[in-house]
């Protein structure tokens, strides 16, 4: 065999192998069946060209369409923002972004509500360069039990604070009516005592003034304890007031200059509403006292047609905003979630030294 004749063969043996090559389309849905997890590939268009074999099993189980396999059904779980509604973005509208070249990636929940019992899912999302163009590779992890278990504990702390606020209110109620009381009748007792009192007996004269000052010391001690538990102020006058309030007693007993300002008030609000944002401004007061040091504060709580807003604000040590939130403060925990039970929002902004300022927004529905 000649060398030109060797050299011919060669170069056609090489052809065939190369032929024999899958090329990457091929490869790409290999590696997707491959999977066992729901795994799908698109192409530069946005359009499907594969899913794995457990995607495509699942959608034939529930029904779905065999071209889409139910991804058209996909719509983000963020259904409101702050108590809004927002513009529900489906999963091929962030498919097309990728595509479009405004990002790169993206992760989202998903829920398919397509089924008899809706899904979740979390959805990842990546472009793939390949050699003649790039491709999008999609996970769908289910992810169902996640949040299934998620709701069950949000449940669980909305009914804990509920059934904190009625044990607060059963005992602020026993302290005002029982207690008070009964201490009242002592103290008009030891001022009977007064006129049996002999000229000559200052001493028992003077044992009667500080029993009647103890017994009175101890009846507002109850009282504001009784005032902490729960504001009966809340129930007769509103949200206004008795955070004005808690403003003057606070100012009154400690070392504290709180203003109060208000706006759009009185006004009638849901009572969830009214106890959440007295609780915080409660909680947040309290905070302001036995940790920043401030000598001054101010309380702001503004009604508008749309929502309800507390900020507070003060000149004390401030704090580090990110630590706090690192150490899961009881304090925040509970704050955050009165806010989630209404659909609120809070904002804090402080640093050391600087002060610190609280911001909090909870939506109203029209006509509430």
């Amino acid at each position: 065999m000649t060398r030109t004749a060797a050299s011919t063969q060669l170069a056609r043996a090489w052809k065939q192998t190369l032929s024999a090559q899958p090329d990457t389309e091929t490869i790409l849905k290999r590696i997707v069946n491959a999977c066992a997890t729901n795994v799908a590939a698109f192409d530069e268009a946005g359009a499907l060209l594969c899913v794995s074999e457990t995607w495509r099993l699942f959608a034939e189980q529930n029904g779905l369409t065999a071209d889409a396999y139910g991804l058209d059904h996909l719509q983000t779980c963020r259904e409101a923002v702050n108590g809004r509604a927002v513009k529900q973005v489906g999963f091929r509208e962030s498919i097309q972004r990728i595509v479009t070249g405004k990002q790169v990636e993206f992760q989202e929940e998903y829920i398919l509500k397509a089924l008899e019992t809706p899904r979740w899912f979390m959805t990842r999302a990546a472009l793939i360069e390949m050699p003649d163009n790039f491709r999008i590779m999609v996970t769908l992890e289910d992810v169902t039990r996640r949040r299934q278990a998620e709701e069950e504990l949000r449940n669980i702390g909305g009914r804990l604070i509920n059934a904190q606020e009625e044990e607060r209110t059963r005992l602020a109620r026993e302290l005002h009516d029982d207690l008070s009381q009964r201490l009242a009748l002592l103290s008009l007792e030891i001022e009977q005592m007064r006129p049996q009192i002999q000229p000559g007996q200052r001493g028992l004269n003077d044992s009667v003034d500080r029993l009647s000052k103890k017994t009175q010391e101890l009846g507002s001690d109850i009282h504001r304890l009784s005032y902490q538990l729960h504001p009966f102020k809340l129930d007769h006058l509103g949200l206004s007031a008795a955070i004005e309030s808690l403003c003057v007693e606070l100012s009154a007993h400690r070392d504290l200059e709180i203003r109060f300002r208000k706006h759009g008030f009185p006004a009638v609000l849901p009572e969830e509403v009214t106890l959440c944002v007295f609780r915080i401004a409660q909680e947040s007061l309290h905070n302001v006292v036995k940790h920043s040091g401030a000598g001054e504060a101010q309380v702001v709580v503004t009604r508008t047609t749309s929502a309800v807003r507390l900020q507070i604000s003060d000149n004390g040590v401030g704090f580090d905003v990110e630590l706090v939130k690192r150490k899961k403060r009881l304090g925040l925990i509970s704050i955050k979630e009165r806010l989630r039970l209404v659909g609120g929002k809070i904002s804090i902004r402080s640093r050391p030294h600087q002060g610190t300022e609280i911001d909090v927004s909870i939506p109203l529905a029209p006509g509430q």
